[in-house]
């Protein structure tokens, strides 16, 4: 019997290597041969067991692209050999929001790498409504970045950005600095970013941020007034790193009254926002972003293949996939300076 090998994350802190059968795909399913995997921030909360929403034991890993292996039963326009990303959503295709293409919105949902087993695998079977052909010119690290970028692009649509928008974006890692592009490609009038990071606020300057904050160095409302004439003239906010809820709260005393604010980062549970209540008494106008839709996919794929939402830099690292445990303890030891790490899978050398 053909065997394959993949990654779980057996419990907090823990992965194992496991040679499982080689997978099948059923009725409406193609078979993927990963090539490349990206490691995102919700893989780090999971492998410390933070995250609300993932729970060992588990395969992660939705950031991908790879080849069609293998087509399953009543699968149409897809073959053997094209190159693809994938939208890692696995859901129940019943509900309104499924027959509506807003899977985000299913009620059954799950998602490769968090409720199901994602591509921390050589091989894996996925819906093929969900698999997205490349253009020729798109390379195989650039479409596992589709993922990331189409978090942003659905954050920043979420904003109903206009021409006149002021926008402030807390966060400058891959999610935060998308973002920031997204807002751009809508024609936002300013963009600044926030983070405690130098090297990641120079990257967002050079790839198109108006200006940065760092507040350890700099005083926030100090450097606004210098750039756009003071907090008072930002109109739309982007929490891009959830966590505790320190950013939101920081927020909320930033916003002036009638202000937008899109919370993309993953809140954890023991949550502590001191001003939440100002959302009510300033009428602030707040969004959850979850995610993406197929529509989002499509158009971060032509975004990202026309240079108009830009990946130079973005990729720190690389490391094969029998390095996986490798990668997280460089990531969570923080043993070197890394933004988007990606692990080859499939390539020569692996196991």
């Amino acid at each position: 019997m053909r065997k394959t090998k993949r990654f779980t994350l057996e419990r907090p802190g823990n992965f194992i290597l496991e040679e499982v059968e080689y997978p099948s795909p059923r009725d409406g399913e193609v078979l993927i041969k990963v090539k490349r995997c990206g490691i995102c921030g919700s893989d780090i909360s999971a492998f410390f067991g933070k995250h609300p929403y993932i729970h060992t034991p588990i395969v992660l890993g939705h950031e991908f692209s790879g080849l069609i292996e293998e087509v399953g039963p009543n699968v149409s326009n897809i073959s053997p050999g094209m190159r693809v990303t994938v939208l890692p959503h696995v859901p129940c295709g019943k509900c309104d929001a499924c027959r509506g293409k807003k899977y985000n919105y299913c009620e059954e949902l799950k998602v490769l790498g968090a409720q199901t087993d994602g591509a921390f695998s050589q091989y894996i079977s996925v819906p093929s409504e969900m698999v997205f052909p490349l253009p020729d010119s798109m390379s195989l690290e650039d479409a596992a970045l589709v993922e990331p970028a189409s978090v942003g692009y659905h954050a920043a649509k979420l904003g109903h950005i206009t021409s006149y928008d002021n926008i402030l974006i807390f966060g400058a890692g891959p999610i935060g600095i998308f973002t920031m592009q997204s807002c751009k490609v809508f024609s936002a009038e300013t963009i600044g970013i926030v983070d405690i990071d130098d090297d990641r606020l120079i990257l967002a300057k050079r790839l198109g941020a108006d200006y940065t904050i760092n507040p350890n160095l700099e005083n926030i409302n100090e450097k606004l007034e210098k750039a756009i004439g003071g907090r008072k003239k930002l109109s739309l906010f982007f929490d891009c790193v959830g966590r505790e809820g320190d950013v939101l709260d920081k927020i909320f005393q930033l916003a002036p009254r009638g202000s937008k604010v899109v919370v993309v980062g993953v809140l954890s549970s023991d949550y502590n926002i001191p001003h939440l209540p100002d959302f009510v008494e300033h009428e602030l106008f707040i969004s959850g972003s979850t995610m993406y839709i197929p529509k989002d996919y499509t158009e971060v794929i032509d975004l990202i293949n026309s240079k108009r939402i830009r990946t130079d830099g973005i990729i720190s690292h690389y490391y094969n996939f029998e390095q996986i445990p490798e990668a997280f303890n460089m990531i969570v030891n923080r043993k070197e300076k890394f933004f988007k790490v990606i692990i080859k899978i499939n390539e020569g050398g692996n196991i």
